[in-house]
């Protein structure tokens, strides 16, 4: 069976491909101190049947960019691919240079790397659907068309997995662009990039919470050494702030958009309100989210798996 060498906080759409594709993916640990893919992992994982690796530009959990130039190395040393995610990145890591922010190399001009994936709907501001994967060259883009010649339905061609996608999802796209245009993009990069690190800063500067590794463009990850992350997380919910949940490690994280990231004084403001209640003794009641991560901690994942079919399968009732 061919596989593919990914860390564990590659998206989770990569077991989602691996699972319809019959393929392997073999997950390697992160730095604890980083939360970049651990490279000494990466070479022990690869072996005889391994045709990809995948790194994150950067990680949906940490907002943190792997060492794309050390596997683009490993890639090119057993021939082989290197997938780069950048959906989250997406256009905040392509005009953070532009915007002043330095960042690693992380795109084609890495030796290795092989495609690129980008949600133009995330921080291109394009409708959602209209997604995009680019290649090295023309000759591997071509293993994504399908081809049937002797359909009796006609001669039948397509470009990518799904048969069709809505034009209009890409004109809006398209129109996005365009009324955007670079100097848009770069000023909004500026803007929400400055308002993840002001927003990193203050995290920092309480003693109970720290930060997971170096986020460098959105999103910023931190827990506490003191309280439960998760109920941390339920107060500020009540304040109106909805943080997403992490586990393995656990954590939260704070995503900077155009809109949090004009209120970002308001969020700093209302969680060292919730830090400060902590310290005083004021909350004692655990909220709902540590009870379901805490749950999910302690059964087998099928069983966690079973429950999120059966969520699912509740949205197609009528």
């Amino acid at each position: 069976m061919k596989c593919s060498v990914a860390p564990v906080t590659i998206h989770a759409a990569f077991d989602k491909a691996a699972n319809y594709f019959g393929m392997k993916l073999i997950h390697v640990p992160i730095d604890p101190v980083t939360m970049q893919a651990d490279i000494n992992a990466v070479k022990k994982a690869i072996n005889k049947n391994t045709v990809l690796l995948a790194g994150s530009a950067v990680n949906y959990p940490h907002g943190v960019m792997d060492d794309i130039v050390a596997l683009g190395k490993l890639a090119r040393k057993h021939n082989i691919g290197l997938h780069v995610d950048c959906c989250l990145g997406s256009f905040m890591v392509a005009f953070a240079e532009k915007a002043g922010y330095k960042l690693p190399p992380f795109d084609f001009r890495v030796p290795g790397v092989t495609a690129i994936s980008c949600d133009t709907h995330k921080y291109g501001f394009a409708p959602k659907g209209s997604s995009i994967i680019m290649y090295h060259t023309k000759e591997l883009r071509r293993f994504q068309y399908f081809s049937q010649a002797t359909w009796p339905g006609g001669i039948y061609a397509s470009p990518s997995i799904a048969g069709s996608r809505p034009g209009a999802l890409i004109a809006g796209c398209w129109a996005t662009l365009m009324y955007m245009g670079q100097d848009g993009y770069i000023k909004e990069a500026k803007h929400i990039i400055g308002a993840q690190i002001k927003v990193r800063k203050a995290i920092e500067a309480i003693p109970s919470l720290y930060v997971y590794g170096n986020p460098l463009t959105s999103v910023v990850a931190f827990n506490s050494n003191k309280y439960n992350i998760y109920d941390i997380s339920d107060e500020m919910s009540k304040r109106g702030w909805h943080l997403s949940a992490l586990q393995n490690p656990p954590g939260v994280h704070f995503t900077s958009t155009i809109p949090s990231a004009d209120a970002s004084d308001e969020f700093i403001a209302d969680l060292q309100e919730v830090m400060r209640d902590f310290e005083a003794g004021k909350i004692t009641e655990a909220g709902s989210t540590a009870g379901v991560y805490g749950m999910a901690a302690t059964v087998p994942p099928s069983v966690v798996s079973e429950v999120a079919y059966s969520f699912v399968d509740a949205l197609y009732k009528p």
